[in-house]
């Protein structure tokens, strides 16, 4: 396989990951991976100072945990303990670890995978992650498209922003970051009706990125 046939696999299976942890918020459209992840689990440190506690709101039922991968360095929080899916050269083509956390609005993930120089490849691990997710839907009706796509600034290196939906009402966000030496999606959805509080969950998600190799955060 060459480079790019590597990246949009790990893509792929990173969006059938995906529909596996939103399993019990879309339990339609669950499935199995089509190459089963190794999964395990993450030492985090718990943090209320960031929780909100009123009734309703995002992490109302659970506390952050500020969570780091520990070969990159990124730091990040995430409204609960994550579960951490790990992708391996041998198996799957590329390193790298996705970290998925399912709260009472949805879905939320953030995955980190070891590739270099990934810029020019945004638009197609856009698509391999849309593709992806609706390889394992059961009904058109669950099936994501993309829209509102526009180029970024994050962090100090290339990105692409997007809307996700789905005609059953599913909704999401997508932000893809090509950084010099590690390639980030941060995913969320939600069922319909759950949007806005899950909307509000992915913006805390990316406030709270730091990472050690790039500038202070920012998305022009």
């Amino acid at each position: 396989m060459n480079r790019r046939s590597h990246f949009q696999r790990l893509l792929l299976l990173a969006a059938s990951t995906t529909v596996i942890a939103g399993g019990a918020v879309f339990p339609s459209s669950a499935m199995a991976a089509t190459a089963a992840p190794h999964t395990a689990t993450v030492t985090t440190a718990a943090s209320d100072h960031d929780a909100h506690r009123q009734h309703g709101s995002p992490a109302s039922a659970k506390q952050w945990v500020e969570t780091t991968d520990a070969v990159s360095g990124i730091k990040f929080r995430l409204p609960g303990k994550p579960e951490v899916v790990h992708f391996t050269q041998a198996v799957d083509g590329m390193n790298g670890r996705l970290y998925k956390v399912r709260t009472d609005n949805g879905v939320i993930v953030f995955a980190v995978f070891d590739l270099p120089s990934a810029q020019g490849e945004l638009d197609d691990a856009l698509r391999g992650l849309v593709d992806g997710y609706n390889a394992g839907t059961q009904s058109p009706q669950h099936k994501l498209s993309s829209t509102d796509v526009h180029k970024i600034t994050a962090h100090g290196r290339p990105g692409l922003d997007a809307r996700l939906s789905a005609p059953d009402g599913a909704a999401g966000s997508a932000r893809l970051i090509a950084g010099d030496a590690h390639f980030i999606e941060i995913i969320s959805l939600s069922p319909k009706g759950k949007e806005e509080p899950m909307h509000e969950t992915y913006q805390q998600l990316l406030a709270s990125v730091r990472n050690p190799h790039t500038h202070a955060t920012r998305a022009d």
